[in-house]
């Protein structure tokens, strides 16, 4: 006879203390007895409710939470400046900062109106029904970002104050030694100006990638996966783009002879200069900006090369959608191609250099798939524990399986 798997008897040992001590102390809060209770039309035990309320990816999420709380405190004490307050908001930001919540609701509006639902309105209460609490999680998560998101800038900007730029020399000596050259000549050997174009533009449309990439990790109905979402954004955030930035603090090609006098990468910035006269090369006019307003501490600004969070959340996307549709699909494909010419973009205009994407990479790659040992089995133990066939699948889907379970909850 096969034993059973360590997790599942461990699961079925919780649950049989849970509710061991849930009936003989008789606690007053409701579903929390003996008896079942109701709830999106399905029938739980109390031991049921305390699977589907207390979890390992809610307190993964909490952790984030005063991770990134955390971060700004610290960011804010090294900038000198005041911590834990978000940026001043005018009546025409307000949009932007609900933007999740907005693209979710005109995304399922758009479903029923595409399947012809009739009440719409019942249909997002039935969804919002089925899991009462993840609007106010992923409003709760949607604050805590926007307050720490400025301690990102906070802190990058607070790098060379720090730690004096010093790493760039070492970087390009490893780039020389594996490629036989600067990467960039290579780069540049195939891609003439209409390539220097077409890469420029596709580094640019990272932010609206971005930003869809935040509001599908804060307005996923899948617990598991939002908690390892939500915790690989801010390991790439300030993990990467802060902590390890600090630890191999460098400027990047772009300002190298900025800050070492070296005119080693002047080849390279004259030619994006000679590009940018004829084709306005936006990277370019990117870069002047960042080094005239340095001082400022405007968010997005700051100075700091290894390891590229471009790269890094680019990489990210990829990896949350291949998590969910499999790498085999077309979109994968897709979004694997825009990860390389991400990559080959950073170093063909003078952000990065080849190590920092790659860094970026490794780094992601490592954390996400640690979060998948930590958070994953949580499905299965609980998928067990209640009776499901399939604890791989989302417990409360999203996209269009969602809108057709609020059509016939």
């Amino acid at each position: 006879m096969q034993k059973a798997a360590p997790c599942r008897g461990l699961g079925r040992l919780v649950l049989s203390a849970a509710q061991l001590m849930i009936t003989k102390c008789n606690l007053p809060w409701p579903g929390f007895r003996k008896k079942t209770c109701s709830m999106g039309g399905n029938r739980f035990s109390s031991a049921g409710w305390l699977l589907r309320h207390v979890r390992k990816s809610d307190m993964a999420l909490l952790l984030c939470c005063a991770f990134a709380l955390g971060c700004s405190l610290l960011a804010g004490w090294i900038g000198d400046a005041q911590p834990l307050v978000a940026p001043t908001v005018t009546m025409r930001q307000w949009p932007v900062l609900f933007l999740p919540l907005f693209l979710w609701l005109a995304w399922v509006i758009f479903l029923m109106i595409r399947r012809k639902y009739e009440k719409p309105l019942k249909v997002v209460w039935r969804l919002l029904r089925r899991d009462p609490l993840w609007l106010i999680r992923a409003m709760l998560i949607l604050a805590v970002m926007s307050v720490a998101a400025p301690a990102y800038s906070i802190f990058k900007l607070q790098i060379p104050h720090i730690i004096p730029f010093y790493a760039d020399d070492a970087i390009i000596r490893i780039e020389a030694a594996l490629f036989g050259q600067d990467p960039w000549r290579l780069t540049h050997a195939v891609f003439g100006m209409r390539g220097t174009v077409v890469l420029d533009r596709l580094y640019i449309v990272w932010f609206p990638v971005s930003a869809f990439l935040v509001t599908w990790s804060i307005m996923t109905r899948d617990r598991v996966f939002q908690a390892r979402a939500i915790a690989t954004i801010l390991f790439v955030w300030f993990v990467l783009g802060n902590f390890v930035a600090l630890a191999l603090s460098s400027c990047g090609p772009v300002y190298y002879e900025h800050f070492y006098g070296d005119d080693r990468f002047a080849p390279l910035m004259d030619t994006l200069r000679a590009y940018h006269a004829q084709a306005n090369i936006k990277a370019v006019a990117v870069s002047d900006w960042l080094i005239s307003d340095e001082a400022q501490g405007k968010l997005g600004t700051g100075i700091s090369a290894m390891p590229s969070v471009h790269v890094g959340m680019t990489f990210v996307t990829w990896l949350l959608v291949q998590s969910r549709i499999g790498w085999k699909n077309p979109m994968s494909a897709i979004l694997a191609v825009y990860v390389a010419l991400i990559w080959i973009a950073s170093v063909h205009l003078a952000w990065h250099y080849w190590l920092d994407g790659l860094v970026s990479i490794v780094g992601a790659a490592l954390f996400w798939k640690a979060t998948g040992y930590f958070l994953q089995p949580e499905r299965k133990v609980r998928a067990t524990a209640l009776g499901e066939s399939e604890p791989h699948a989302p417990e409360i889907p999203d996209g269009s399986m969602a809108v057709e379970a609020g059509r016939t909850a």
